[in-house]
């Protein structure tokens, strides 16, 4: 699929989401995990979600352009418990695919995603590793803005 809802393969766009409260659930020498407060664990799924969403505790990790969402404090600096702020600094990316999910996709949360947009940071476009999705229908609060398109 090369359109769909507004969006094309090749768009630039801005994301960005203010910074939100949530907490730090449990960490690992590597890992932290936090609550997700914009999904619900989906009672009829197949899949189990616990709530959570991992980043990496390394500021350098190679796992940061696997996601826009940034921590703060530094994820390097909390511990299990820790208030923190996650949110989305005004970031461009590059739409490289888009992907319709009929029915809606079962990962084990709700909503069920119907639409992805997969991008690439445009600071790291040559990256064949980086990336991330964010799903149309989500209640995250992302700012999608549209800078400029291929056609």
């Amino acid at each position: 699929m090369t359109k769909a809802l507004g969006y094309t393969v090749g768009d630039l766009l801005l994301i960005s989401a203010e910074a939100f409260d949530t907490r730090v659930v449990r960490t690992t020498p590597q890992r932290l995990l936090i609550d997700w407060p914009w999904r619900e664990a989906d009672p009829e799924s197949t899949n189990s979600w616990d709530g959570t969403v991992g980043f990496p505790r390394d500021p350098d990790a190679h796992g940061w352009l696997n996601t826009p969402w940034r921590l703060e404090p530094d994820a390097s600096e909390l511990q299990a418990s820790d208030p923190c702020f996650v949110g989305i600094p005004p970031t461009k990316v590059r739409v490289t695919s888009i992907e319709r999910f009929d029915p809606p996709a079962d990962f084990g949360f709700l909503p069920r995603p119907d639409y992805a947009l997969e991008m690439v940071p445009v600071d790291a476009i040559e990256d064949q590793e980086a990336g991330y999705v964010l799903y149309l229908n989500s209640q995250e609060p992302i700012h999608i803005e549209v800078l400029a398109n291929p056609n």
